[in-house]
């Protein structure tokens, strides 16, 4: 890898980070970028291609273009991954498994239990990996898989590790009629037109005087991500307002009309942002979900995407809890304030290496404790489900798994009440208000009678308790608005927050 590229990368990472990421870290990520790309080809993933070489573009919040495209998102590289599990015979795969919570002996972390096939689960382990994502099921409007529910960061919370960095999370346009869909940054130049469910334009009361809609729109072709460090902050802010001022239509979204936006008209814009070659791959990719831009109506609202932080994590990806590594969107470290676009996907890769190299290290430097025996049930792998009798948070997990609870309309609760209050136009009063409905239902939990019969959902359900309320903790004390952090009520940057803000138990 060319130093000159890797040392741009870097000034990327800790630009957009805003002094929140960890330069040790970002560093790490910067230079081993390049052989990520080589090592997925090897395994099979296809990038898209231009000319004699890779079709790369100016992603979000970055100086220069190296965004590689891979047709699929991320789902080749989780096909190659899966691949490359299979290969290795010597990894037991455990489907269907909700880990509940993480085992802690003499101040390490000593395994993980959880819940499998109708029994408990202790799991002995000389050295643990997080890599359970983020938290975005705990909001109304998100893209992510049912699972997502922030179990990582509540298993790791309350286990005693610390997590940083939690206020910071990327919040971004996506379709929300017919279909559910990411909308990327660079279609903004294509000028969507946005109006309420009575055909009024959006924007109307919303721009500062001197602010057009069109500049809003070109700002945020630079990046997918609300970010409150420009005038492109409007456009999220304006779709949310009217939204949570029944502005929006029965689906709960924003009419948006792309019919203009055909291939002579594309070809006719200034292109620093790649949308000649991107908006026909969406454009097909929305036609093969039954879409067609250029016909269709179709609406668009304000998700919740990603968490920015996370388990703090050493350069060995190693927790402040021994022997507990974090990696991927679990782990909080290497972004900070904003995040560069295809950031995740990297670091994932990087630092899901680094978690797993450091964890078999560690492992096999260890000659005492429990081995896995082949013949061992897999209720006991290598340690004593009985040996947890006397741990609290292991009691109170197992209370909750046989509360009958009814979780679904909670869930609902906590889920508006964190899309309202916990992504942008954040404030005192909503966030206290956030963190009063998580004390509230936290409540209701507990007093649920006890069944005969295990309730998965509950545990999921308190995990994302926990992430909501630390998220809105860490929001509330942050009080100025950096990066995808936006208190309407400190709107502002202040220097005397210039320090990642770091949560434990």
């Amino acid at each position: 890898s060319n130093p000159y590229e890797v040392q741009k990368h870097f000034d990327d990472i800790i630009k957009a980070g805003q002094g929140m990421a960890d330069k040790r870290l970002a560093a790490i990520v910067a230079a081993r970028a390049p052989e990520t790309i080589e090592e997925l080809e090897v395994w099979g993933v296809q990038f898209e291609t231009e000319k004699d070489g890779y079709y790369i573009f100016k992603s979000c919040f970055s100086n220069y273009p190296r965004t590689h495209v891979i047709r699929g998102h991320g789902e080749p590289i989780t096909h190659a991954l899966k691949c490359q599990i299979g290969k290795r015979r010597n990894i037991e795969v455990l489907t269907d498994t909700t880990i509940m919570g993480l085992y802690v002996r003499d101040g390490r972390c000593a395994g993980a239990y959880g819940y499998l096939n109708g029994e408990i689960v202790y799991i002995e382990a000389k050295a643990v990996v997080l890599t359970t994502g983020g938290s975005g099921q705990a909001f109304e409007r998100n893209m992510n898989p049912p699972d997502v529910t922030g179990g990582g960061y509540a298993m790791a919370y309350d286990a005693g590790a610390e997590l940083v960095n939690m206020e910071f999370m990327q919040i971004g346009m996506g379709f929300s009629y017919p279909v559910v869909n990411i909308f990327n940054g660079y279609i903004w130049e294509g000028r969507p037109r946005l109006s309420d469910k009575d055909g009024k334009d959006i924007f109307s009361g919303i721009l500062p005087e001197g602010v057009t809609r069109d500049a809003v729109m070109h700002e945020h072709r630079k990046h997918f991500p609300f970010s409150s460090s420009d005038i492109s902050k409007y456009l999220e802010v304006a779709v949310q307002m009217a939204i949570k001022e029944g502005r929006g239509t029965e689906n709960r979204g924003i009419q948006a009309d792309l019919t203009h936006m055909t291939e002579e008209y594309i070809a006719s814009l200034p292109d620093d942002c790649g949308i000649h070659h991107m908006w026909g791959i969406a454009r097909d990719y929305m036609k093969s979900r039954n879409v067609d831009l250029l016909k269709d109506k179709v609406e668009v609202a304000v998700y919740a995407h990603a968490v920015n932080g996370g388990v703090r994590i050493s350069t060995d990806a190693m927790s402040s809890l021994p022997v507990l590594f974090a990696a991927g969107e679990c782990a909080g470290g290497p972004p900070g304030a904003d995040r560069l676009g295809g950031k995740m996907m990297v670091t994932c890769q990087v630092f899901g290496k680094i978690a797993g190299s450091s964890a078999a290290e560690y492992a096999i430097s260890q000659t005492s404790g429990a081995a896995v025996r082949e013949d061992t049930d897999v209720r006991t792998i290598g340690g004593s489900v009985e040996e947890m009798a006397s741990d609290p948070q292991f009691q109170m997990l197992l209370e909750l798994l046989y509360k009958d609870s009814k979780t679904e309309n909670m869930q609902k609760r906590l889920r508006i009440a964190a899309q309202d209050h916990l992504l942008v136009g954040r404030n005192e009063e909503g966030l206290v208000s956030l963190l009063e409905t998580v004390e509230d239902l936290k409540g209701e939990l507990m007093q649920a009678p006890v069944g005969d019969k295990p309730h998965i959902e509950t545990i999921d359900f308190y995990h994302m308790l926990t992430t909501v309320g630390i998220m809105a903790g860490s929001a509330l004390k942050r009080r100025e608005s950096r990066g995808s952090h936006h208190r309407s009520d400190y709107p502002d940057t202040d220097p005397g927050f210039g320090q990642p803000i770091v949560v434990r138990k």
